[in-house]
């Protein structure tokens, strides 16, 4: 590991009323690899007058038994030196030219105590910032009050200087502080994290996260993956980052029941993000499912017994139809195609199944509304550009979005899927516990 050191100069440097300057200080304490001089103009006078700089830093190295790399960057021109506007734009620059040569092992230390206040000002705004990654110093008065005492600092006796500093002598007082600057930057990015939290954008949350990891709590890191892999259903995922079972998401948690439940949230939360096309596009599937699982809940018929899989898709098989009455209801149903055909599991044709073996009406009639909405204006949705809105839903269905929801959480019910009316609000819940870990 390196350690690299960029400090302004300023008047009390290196050294002024028998003690260290806060860059001597910080070297003395510190001792820096590499250590960076910034000068002012009139601060390049007097480097150029005696090397008082460079020759104190060196007589410090001989002391303390430690080698300086010492560069000295000289700016003549800059004269107004009470301009913070100006300190900032250098001051960042040069410390993103030291921060683009370190690696991640290396420490930038930057003196916050030495210069002008536009210096001092500008550094702190730095700090405070946190652009780039450094520990500010700032080096305590040895009188503990402002430095009031008249020096000649132009006719400087670099050697006399050095030998009555009191800073040499043995358990000498270590007046350097570490300041802890409000990480400004930090704070913004997490109250974005958590702005996106609230919006269920968790794809941009976690790539916020991912800045800020070394900052922020495992657990707040690990819910934000998390959060991210559940919209996206990613179980495995999940289960690798929950396996102390520490974050229990979950309201519904019988395997079968939570891929149901959870595809349902996954569709909520298009709503809630006004994704009206996703959320339309997005509820066959479901639908698919949910007939089955009532089918096999409420009317003891395995679909999954009457077919084949073919490259990953249920294929009806016409010969295990034929052993028991659905073939009948199905050949019926589809006689003006010419009766049933081997072919993929459709929505409707469990559809069919359910309006013949089930005497629960309030059922048979969400069924057919759901089956209304999914050949309706899903399949308007689904093949042509347009604008899906909610008012679209209104117009083409009598239905709001919401109401297409409230039958899709009904028939949930009716498959067996044991959720409770405040387990829908388990997204809510998630994101509560995120924004705790975060703060």
């Amino acid at each position: 590991m390196s350690r690299v050191l960029f400090s302004p100069i300023g008047g009390t440097d290196p050294i002024r009323y028998l003690y260290d300057g806060s860059m001597l200080h910080i070297c003395r304490h510190y001792k820096p690899d590499k250590v960076i001089l910034y000068l002012s103009s009139e601060m390049v006078e007097k480097h150029r007058d005696d090397n008082r700089y460079v020759r104190t830093l060196n007589m410090l190295g001989n002391s303390i038994g430690h080698t300086f790399d010492i560069k000295v960057i000289e700016n003549e021109e800059l004269i107004d030196v009470q301009k913070y506007d100006v300190y900032y734009d250098i001051f960042r620059q040069e410390i993103k030219n030291i921060s683009d040569i370190l690696s991640s092992e290396d420490e930038l230390i930057v003196n916050m105590a030495s210069g002008t206040p536009a210096m001092k000002s500008a550094l702190l705004i730095l700090a405070t910032l946190s652009e780039y990654k450094f520990i500010p110093i700032q080096v305590n008065s040895p009188q503990k009050k402002m430095n009031s005492e008249i020096e000649d600092r132009n006719n400087y006796d670099v050697e006399l200087n050095w030998e009555l500093d009191q800073d040499n002598l043995p358990y000498s007082e270590n007046r350097c502080e570490e300041v802890k600057c409000m990480n400004l930057i930090k704070l913004l990015k997490i109250d974005l994290i958590k702005k996106f939290i609230r919006k269920y954008d968790y794809s941009a949350a976690l790539e916020l996260g991912k800045e800020l990891k070394n900052d922020i709590s495992v657990d707040a890191y690990n819910m934000l993956e998390i959060a991210d892999n559940r919209l996206k259903l990613n179980y495995k995922e999940i289960s690798k980052i929950t396996s102390n079972n520490k974050y229990d998401i979950y309201p519904v948690k019988e395997s079968g029941n939570m891929k149901l439940f959870e595809y349902a949230c996954v569709l909520e939360i298009k709503l809630k993000k006004e994704e009206y096309s996703d959320f339309i596009r997005g509820i066959t599937p479901l639908i698919v499912d949910i007939f089955e699982q009532i089918l096999k809940n409420k009317m003891n018929i395995n679909v999954d017994s009457l077919c084949d899989i073919s490259k990953g898709v249920k294929m009806w098989n016409i010969d295990k139809l034929k052993k028991n009455d659905i073939f009948d209801i199905l050949n019926n149903a589809y006689r003006k195609k010419g009766g049933i055909k081997a072919g993929p599991v459709y929505s409707h044709a469990l559809a069919h199944i359910i309006r013949t073996k089930s005497d629960d009406d309030i059922l048979k009639n969400k069924v057919d509304d759901i089956i209304d909405v999914e050949q309706n204006i899903r399949n308007l949705a689904a093949h042509q550009i347009i604008s899906v809105t909610d008012k679209w839903f209104v117009d083409k269905s009598g239905k709001s979005s919401e109401e297409i929801m409230n039958i899709i959480r009904y028939l949930l019910v009716k498959a067996g899927v044991g959720a409770k009316k405040e387990d829908w609000n388990t997204y809510n819940v998630m994101n509560d516990k995120i924004v705790r870990y975060l703060e």
